[in-house]
């Protein structure tokens, strides 16, 4: 881009602005970078609560036990599709038509942890490679289980 000539009054002038510029560019990095950092300490929090709710509905009988939410540690590949179907069927049934964001929360509400660095990406990999799940529509979100 070609330099435009300025006088020595506008050239201050924007040099001035530019540092305000600058160091509100700074501030508006560390307020996203706190932010981000509280939004990870709260989704901990919000995982580990529903857990515990999971668990407490359990004891006292206001939901079906998921015998394999015993299963401890982050889930991945086979696992992860496995449980995901199971948790689909107890909850929703056979026939339900759910959206992939829905299902994942399903399973964050059961008190599951999925592994990799965006859980909701490798669940969508997982449930979308899985053979007994198909997508309702192309680009829509929605999947089911296939109809043995």
């Amino acid at each position: 881009m070609p330099t435009i000539e300025l006088s020595d009054h506008v050239r201050k002038t924007v040099e001035r602005e530019r540092k305000v510029v600058v160091g509100r560019l700074a501030a508006l990095q560390g307020q996203s970078r706190r932010l981000h950092e509280l939004v990870a300490l709260i989704d901990g929090d919000l995982q580990e609560t529903a857990r515990l709710i999971r668990n407490i509905d359990e004891m006292l009988g206001l939901a079906p036990q998921l015998s394999l939410e015993s299963f401890h540690g982050e889930l991945r590949g086979k696992k992860l599709q496995e449980i995901a179907i199971e948790v689909l069927r107890q909850r929703r049934g056979t026939e339900a038509v759910v959206h992939y964001k829905e299902w994942f929360d399903l399973l964050i509400e059961a008190g599951l942890r999925i592994a990799g660095r965006d859980p909701l990406a490798t669940f969508l990999t997982q449930i979308s490679r899985a053979p007994t799940v198909e997508s309702v529509r192309p680009r829509s979100g929605l999947y089911k289980l296939r109809v043995a």
